[in-house]
């Protein structure tokens, strides 16, 4: 079976205007897409599993992915253009956990497994972190860790109370588009962020060489004074949104939205999602043996408000992935920081055409009544894919949850 991204996204006009929305484009990069069996140790033979194809992007950056998928023994390499590199960091590195593996470069065609060091990650510290989980029976303690673990970094997420650790850089820091991991050694980061009343997040992320750093009390306490009480005179209203599509989006998309609160605001849009399909038909799921990776259409859009314990933290401005330059973006992320700017034309980089009608009513927003709770959904069995979105705000926090279910 194939499938192909072959929705147009209407609002770019090719490659001039999406120049125009990367910044200055200054060289190629490989465009390509592959999966293969991994090896006995979970990792890929570069030899057999790397991609260069005929198809090269333009742009600042280029990327390299690799995407695991341990329980069906697969993975799935995919290559293209960046207008950022995340964290300020080239190199490969965790994205969170060792199944994903994100490389950035400079230069024309770097992202090749010769100049990626084999997509082999280089050495971060690590750091000892509690480990906890009142959703899965646990009793976190405020004081102490009830279990321990060690990755590069901690977190805890006080919805539910879940702590753990992470791999690599965290995803919390690339969806604040923080623009250099190494400018906040050994610190705490907190972060309140909304798209819809279902969709709140309230979580930290640190990496003191101390350990611990994650314990919920010390957290809690960073969490409510420099976070949810800090500057109350510089919120803006935001736009508040999550919608899935099989097409893509138009602006009408915002006749949906509701509002929300915060020191800045956010839209993410992700076009596609990775997936594994049996090469073969077999009653039991435990019967198939190989896999076909795909990418396949699958729009997107989250929209909301974002606070932090420093607004230094976070860049303002959009980071956009993509695979050709005369095609949809694979994602775009955007923050900004006025008034009701997380809107559509952030995500097409055209003019904003709502002229001065900017109020709360400019779109007739009705909030509904939704539940506050989060709902993290994994893979089933039957089709295993993984979303690339920045913005699916669960991930975030999801390594905490991997080590656990």
């Amino acid at each position: 079976m194939v499938a192909s991204n072959n929705v147009v996204f209407a609002p770019l006009l090719g490659l001039l205007v999406f120049a125009c929305i990367t910044g200055v484009s200054s060289g190629k990069c490989h465009s390509c897409f592959t999966y293969c069996k991994t090896l006995p140790n979970g990792k890929i033979d570069t030899d057999l599993c790397d991609c260069i194809g005929n198809s090269t992007c333009v742009g600042d950056f280029c990327f390299a992915k690799i995407e695991t998928f341990v329980d069906e023994i697969t993975a799935i390499v995919q290559k293209g253009c960046a207008t950022d590199i995340p964290g300020g960091s080239e190199g490969c590195q965790y994205a969170g956990h060792a199944e994903s593996i994100h490389c950035y470069c400079s230069g024309d065609m770097c992202n090749n497994r010769k100049q990626l060091d084999n997509y082999n990650v280089y050495r971060l510290p690590t750091v000892e972190c509690c480990e906890c989980s009142e959703s899965h029976g646990d009793k976190c303690s405020e004081h102490q860790c009830v279990r321990k673990c060690r990755g590069n970094y901690c977190l805890v997420d006080f919805d539910g109370v879940e702590q753990g650790c992470g791999l690599g850089f965290p995803r919390l820091q690339s969806f604040l588009r923080t623009k250099s991991y190494h400018d906040w050694p050994n610190s705490v980061t907190c972060a309140r962020y909304e798209a819809t009343l279902s969709t709140i997040i309230q979580g930290c992320t640190c990496n003191v060489p101390s350990g611990r750093c994650n314990e919920v009390n010390q957290t809690r306490e960073i969490q409510l004074k420099k976070v949810v009480e800090r500057a109350p005179e510089l919120q803006n209203y935001c736009y508040s949104l999550h919608q899935h599509s099989k097409q893509s989006f138009t602006q009408d998309v915002f006749k949906k939205s509701d509002t929300c609160e915060g020191r800045f605001c956010f839209i993410s849009l992700t076009t596609s999602e990775l997936v594994l399909e049996s090469a073969s038909f077999e009653d039991n799921y435990e019967d198939h043996q190989h896999f076909v990776g795909l990418t396949q259409p699958k729009y997107e859009i989250l929209a909301g408000c974002l606070k932090v314990d420093d607004d230094a933290k976070v860049e303002i401005g959009c980071t956009t992935e993509y695979s050709t330059n005369m095609s949809e973006p694979i994602s775009r992320h955007c923050v900004c920081d006025s008034h009701l700017c997380n809107f559509y034309h952030l995500l097409t980089g055209r003019p904003d055409n709502r002229g001065r009608q900017r109020g709360l009513d400019a779109f007739n927003p009705k909030p509904e009544e939704r539940s506050n709770s989060i709902r993290i959904l994994r893979p089933s069995k039957a089709s295993s894919s993984t979303s690339l979105s920045l913005a699916l705000l669960a991930t975030v926090l999801m390594p905490v949850l991997d080590r656990i279910l």
